[in-house]
């Protein structure tokens, strides 16, 4: 559409350097004062161009003086003032080149656009409402009443201008979509179903339309009739997996979980069954799993998941999902052997290096763990966990430099992570400590502390290693005290509370504190065994001391010097 003729033709003339009166062959002779304006406006559009928007407006302003009618000239303005964020002038030079040309799309969408800047959706959903009055077959205004009625929360009236749409233009899926949506906002869920009942009745062989359908009915608690719309989906497609798994889930109990699980396995076996579709019956399961410790349910799921490892061999998600299931029931070997294969077949997702080296460590395969990271470094030179764990694996390696390197690097990058942060000072800490160099050591620990003052595990690291200097031993004590105030019951706090003691010399208290650790699980820690016995020697019991030594010893100690106590039933310290 032009929007102005007159200005249109002589700017063609002077750009092109010629002027010349039009009697010689029919057409209009334009005045002298005609053709300033206009120069005016080339001059003033040149301005624009060089981004020069104070003096466009002038001389547009100036264009305006000189022929009031000038619709392109008042349009112009208003984009100019628009850019000086002037909008009381843009709107009131729009409304003037409005006025002046009714039928010109532009000049209104401008406006409509204008009241969006100001956020004014309900002038700007009367602009196209005017829009559509004068051009009824465009459907893109319709489309933009519609979406400033909505944004003005006038959601009926939009609801109508969707209904015209259809009426006028036919249904379509993105239609249907929007009122389907906006009738759930209205709670008018019955009118929400309709709309996507039409989609299934004018589509009926659209499986999509059907699924779409069924799982809205199981999102408003109506699962009978999503039934009704798969039973529907498996006349069309009785081979479709994901609706047979629908069907065999609706009439799954939670007391069942098993036997629903093994009516999947005809599914899972299918080659042709996408493998996400798989993994997603799967995941709440296994979240199950983790929550309950459900043993039987584990191993319901662990054979789907040996299915999906057989039927998709070379799909790395099929055994993560497998080393996902045995890492939360608690079989950490097994799964380390599938987090493995994950790594074979793709080694680009972080999370598997995770869980391999979080395994490693839980298994105390230091020796692996320090392999592990040192790959993933090699990947992922940005994680601040693979140096974490580095650190750790070089730590319990006794590569106190290379420990140190790794947790100064974790440190520089988990700025943000405060609880992070304080664990790696705490570790900083041991190390340092071990290094002999405590005040570096008793710096770190303090660190921590203050980064997390009710970390009960740093307390404990730090108390213990200050007992093992013994220089602070009043100290240590306390903080042993606090950390067993944050956890009453752990067995650990509780035999290092009692090794206090016992290096105060206070026997008889650390006797009663590694008993109540005993009790609460602590028998079967080699260190607490060992203290216990050391406790009983210094109580004059060197045969129940001598016991409890050979019990820390069978229950996987390898320490040189509890070897030493045993071989000459004698206490070295």
């Amino acid at each position: 559409m032009k929007l102005f003729s007159k200005t249109h033709t002589i700017l063609l003339l002077l750009f092109g350097g010629i002027f010349f009166s039009f009697n010689a062959i029919g057409q209009k002779t334009y005045s002298e004062e005609e053709v300033n304006t206009e120069k005016i406006f080339i001059e003033a559009s040149q301005e624009k161009i060089l981004g020069n928007y104070e003096n466009a407006v002038d001389l547009y302003n100036e264009v305006l003086k000189r022929d009031k009618d000038n619709h392109a000239a008042a349009y112009e303005l208003a984009r100019m003032y628009d850019v000086l964020d002037e909008n009381d002038k843009a709107e009131k030079a729009i409304k003037l080149a409005i006025k002046l040309d009714k039928s010109n799309e532009w000049y209104q969408s401008f406006l409509a656009d204008h009241y969006q800047k100001l956020n004014n959706d309900k002038e700007a959903a009367n602009v196209f409402g005017n829009l559509v009055k004068q051009y009824p077959n465009n459907r893109y205004f319709y489309q933009k009443q519609a979406y400033f009625l909505v944004r003005s929360k006038n959601i009926p009236d939009a609801i109508k201008i969707y209904d015209r749409i259809e009426a006028k233009f036919g249904l379509t899926e993105e239609l249907v979509g929007k009122k389907h949506s906006l009738y759930l906002g209205l709670g008018k869920q019955k009118k929400a179903t309709r709309e996507l009942q039409k989609l299934t009745n004018t589509f009926p062989t659209n499986i999509e339309y059907h699924y779409m359908l069924a799982n809205h009915f199981q999102r408003i608690g109506k699962n009978e009739k999503a039934k009704e719309i798969f039973q529907k989906i498996l006349i069309l497609d009785p081979k479709d997996a994901q609706a047979n798994i629908a069907l065999a889930s609706s009439n799954n109990g939670e007391e069942s979980n098993a036997i629903f699980l093994s009516t999947l396995k005809p599914i899972f076996q299918q080659e042709d069954v996408d493998i996400d579709l798989k993994i997603k019956e799967m995941i709440p399961y296994i979240q199950k799993v983790a929550n309950t410790g459900n043993k039987k349910l584990a191993d319901a799921v662990i054979e789907l998941a040996q299915i999906l490892t057989d039927v998709h061999p070379n799909d790395a998600k099929s055994f993560s999902v497998y080393g996902d299931l045995l890492n939360h029931s608690e079989r950490p070997k097994e799964a380390l052997v599938k987090y493995m294969q994950t790594l074979k077949l793709d080694n680009s997702v972080f999370t598997v290096w995770e869980q391999v080296m979080y395994l490693n460590l839980e298994l105390n395969d230091f020796d692996a763990l320090l392999k592990t990271s040192n790959e993933a470094l090699d990947l992922f030179p940005n994680k601040a966990k693979a140096y974490y764990l580095n650190g750790i694996a070089n730590s319990e390696k006794r590569n106190y430099t290379d420990a140190i390197d790794g947790f100064q690097q974790a440190l520089m990058m988990s700025a943000k992570n405060n609880r992070m942060r304080a664990d790696i000072h705490g570790r900083l800490g041991e190390v340092y400590h071990n290094s002999k160099k405590y005040t570096q050591s008793d710096k770190n620990f303090e660190k921590a502390l203050k980064l997390n003052p009710d970390a009960f595990t740093i307390l404990d690291s730090y108390s213990f290693h200050l007992a093992l200097r013994g220089d602070q031993l009043v100290k240590a004590e306390q903080m042993s005290k606090r950390s067993i105030e944050l956890q009453p019951n752990q067995p650990r706090l509780q035999d290092t509370y009692g090794w206090i003691l016992y290096k105060m010399k206070n026997y008889i208290g650390a006797k009663e504190w590694l008993e109540k650790a005993m009790t609460n699980g602590g028998e079967s820690m080699p260190t607490l065994l060992e203290h216990y016995g050391d406790i009983l020697f210094k109580l004059n019991d060197k045969e129940q001391a001598l016991l409890y030594w050979q019990k820390a010893q069978e229950k996987g100690s390898s320490s040189e010097l509890l070897y030493k106590k045993i071989t000459n039933k004698q206490l070295f310290e």
